[in-house]
């Protein structure tokens, strides 16, 4: 069961249910949890006390998007139930921090934020109507095109200017690749399979899903999840350290990415998302979430490659596609349990379920028989 129980939070719920103010921030705070699949309110709070530890400016970016992209929904008259879950929040809020990461700040990137949000929102409708074919999520996609296509224009704007964090790359494919696990890009100081580094590169792996290059913010993320729900802090814990350990020991990528995390926050999502969200929890669903996770490793370093000339980031695209191809196949892999959209819930919640259905579903052909 997770820490903070459906009880536990039942004054808050209630409260948010008769407070209009109060349930604005409750729905806030949701919307930051779904970005790792957590409607609750605590997850997200957490998520942002985590977020402004690292950096006040893109804890202030990403509030502005989380804030005008629900807001947004609230105008457009999204489904109320589909707003109060925080579905039209995680991807704003993901917008407004990835812009403000890798665009430098001034009174335009604030506009450019307000912008990106509302259209995150927009996006996400969009995709959510296309994907409800075969009922599938948009997952974190939405932010990715709105963030990609933003990040682009940028390259031809005056206003908003690229930060270092845009650097353009030449890959050289007979240049050996520097292996050590290390802190710095072009020194070895610090570097080595140390046990602190490898607790560095784990955390930072959770932390990254929020841009968030922090062991403290890592941690407090990991927490977080685990408020909510057990079965999705142990994916979130086993992902990073797939994504880590196959960098490091099976692919033989940069130790520099891997010490960042930037080895490890797309197979988080790829983990949470098939371990226990979108698959009912069992142990052929772990075993494919780890997969997913190591393919989505994999993935990275191909988008990363693809995109190195021109500097762009990969973001979560990598999650996207991995995550999406591992749910497509949902009906016809029956080792494995899909879990339609309307119910989705916490992986705990899910199980229970499915296996009372079942129950009940065994006990009525038991006396029809």
């Amino acid at each position: 069961m997770a820490l903070s129980s459906d009880r536990m939070l039942a004054p808050w719920n209630h409260l948010a249910q008769e407070n209009v103010a109060v349930g604005f921030v409750d729905t806030i705070l949701r919307g930051c949890g779904q970005v790792m699949f957590q409607n609750n309110p605590v997850t997200g709070l957490l998520f942002l006390i985590g977020i402004f530890i690292n950096s006040p400016l893109l804890g202030l970016a990403g509030l502005i998007g989380l804030i005008v992209s629900t807001v947004t929904a609230m105008l457009l008259r999204v489904e109320r139930t589909l707003v109060r879950a925080g579905l039209f929040g995680y991807n704003g809020i993901l917008t407004g921090i990835g812009l403000a990461f890798f665009l430098q700040w001034n009174a335009f990137l604030v506009v450019y934020i307000i912008i990106g949000a509302v259209i995150s929102t927009v996006v996400m409708m969009a995709l959510a109507n296309f994907f409800s074919t075969w009922d599938m999520p948009a997952l974190t996609a939405p932010f990715v095109l709105t963030t990609w296509l933003l990040l682009f224009a940028a390259l031809l704007f005056a206003s908003v200017r690229p930060t270092l964090a845009i650097h353009p790359t030449l890959l050289n494919p007979l240049v050996p690749v520097q292996t050590a696990i290390r802190p710095l890009p072009f020194s070895l100081i610090g570097s080595g399979a140390t046990l602190v580094n490898l607790l560095q590169a784990f955390f930072r792996g959770v932390g990254e899903v929020f841009f968030q290059d922090n062991l403290v913010t890592g941690i407090i993320f990991l927490i977080a999840i685990l408020v909510n729900s057990r079965i999705s802090a142990l994916f979130a814990a086993l992902g990073s350290l797939v994504g880590m350990l196959s960098a490091w020991l099976l692919f033989g990528g940069d130790g520099f990415w891997v010490y960042h995390g930037l080895y490890g926050f797309n197979a988080v999502l790829c983990a949470i998302a098939v371990g226990g969200i979108f698959y009912v929890f069992t142990w052929q669903s772990a075993i494919y979430a780890l997969v997913c996770a190591l393919f989505g490793t994999a993935v990275m370093a191909g988008i990363s490659a693809f995109l190195s000339h021109i500097g762009m980031p990969a973001l979560t695209g990598p999650f996207v596609l991995s995550a999406l191809l591992f749910l497509l196949p949902k009906e016809n892999f029956h080792a494995l349990r899909p879990v339609a959209l309307t119910d989705v819930a916490a992986p705990e919640q899910i199980r229970r379920t499915f296996f009372e259905r079942e129950q009940a579903a065994a006990a009525e052909a038991g006396t029809a028989s």
